[in-house]
């Protein structure tokens, strides 16, 4: 039997976000048995940093479940944006808030999705800080670590919508809007060292405005599921890799 999927999601998402991208899970080729971490856009709303406790209660709650509906002995772990530095403190062995997850005992691979591994948006930086400093990049040997990124939008502080957005958002969280990205994060603060890094061409950051062509659509996921660590029968896609891109 496949190993159930658990998705967790991105800052202010749904649940109901992911649902399309959770039946693409649920069908062939994949055929997996699918959980989304039920947090909403109020509770995602409600957090401060550094306190991501209610977050993490929520996927530690979710995996459990998992592992007792479907009897399997562990899971694959899937964080979308914020969600994947989430997903990375879970796994981890060390008190949080008084609190040890030790969610790696549970999780087989850990992908992320347009996740930025190396951020300074103020309203995360002591929790990333937190999440870089105590479990540096692909962290636990017995996990594999796929970060996932999308190359598709320019930031140009006069340009198309799309353009102008994309250099705000690079701007206000990473210090510069003129770089390249997934519309909402920089492809390089995707880096994970020692994960497999994926870079996909044209991918976009989120449902919301880019239906098509967001991590979580049909033809989007079958380019980055061939290069990632979740179904080994499958072969590797020919996406670039994101190791010979600086991170910091």
């Amino acid at each position: 039997m496949h190993r159930p999927i658990v998705i967790v999601g991105g800052w202010l998402s749904s649940p109901g976000d992911y649902l399309g991208f959770a039946r693409i899970l649920a069908q062939p080729p994949y055929n997996r048995i699918v959980y989304i971490t039920d947090f909403g856009r109020t509770q995602w709303a409600s957090l401060r940093d550094p306190d991501f406790t209610p977050i993490l209660n929520v996927v530690a709650r979710t995996v459990e479940l998992a592992l007792h509906e479907t009897g399997a002995e562990q899971i694959d772990l899937i964080g979308h944006s914020a969600g994947g530095r989430v997903a990375r403190a879970y796994l981890g062995d060390q008190p949080y808030h008084g609190v040890v997850y030790n969610g790696q005992r549970h999780v087989a691979t850990l992908t992320t999705l347009g996740t930025a591994h190396t951020t300074y948006e103020v309203w995360v930086q002591e929790f990333a800080g937190m999440v870089n400093g105590r479990y540096p990049g692909a962290y636990y040997p017995h996990i594999r670590y796929t970060s996932v990124v999308g190359q598709s939008v320019q930031g140009k502080r006069l340009g198309t919508p799309e353009e102008i957005l994309a250099f705000r958002s690079y701007e206000v969280s990473f210090g510069d809007g003129n770089q390249l990205g997934d519309g909402i994060i920089p492809t390089h603060a995707c880096y994970l060292e020692g994960a497999d890094n994926l870079v996909l061409e044209g991918v976009r950051h989120a449902p919301y405005n880019a239906p098509r062509t967001w991590y979580g659509a049909r033809d989007v996921v079958l380019a980055w599921w061939e290069g990632s660590s979740l179904d080994e029968t499958m072969p590797r896609s020919q996406s670039a890799r994101l190791s010979g891109l600086a991170h910091g």
